[in-house]
């Protein structure tokens, strides 16, 4: 998945519940991040998640 600047301006982290608030985006191209907790998803609603067809949620915990 391509992590260029374009798509990490269209991220939904920095607006999610879960997001732990370090600068990080597209927890959905990178996995497990420490600290994280589960405290709500919007990766069905971000751009990214519809460009690059992924399915499921909380890509951040995974």
């Amino acid at each position: 998945m391509c992590t260029s600047y374009h798509h990490s301006k269209g991220c939904n982290c920095p607006r999610c519940p879960s997001y732990p608030g370090y600068g990080v985006f597209m927890f959905c191209s990178k996995g497990v991040y420490p600290g994280t907790q589960k405290k709500g998803c919007m990766c069905s609603e971000c751009y990214i998640y519809h460009k690059f067809a992924l399915k499921g949620e909380y890509f951040c915990l995974e």
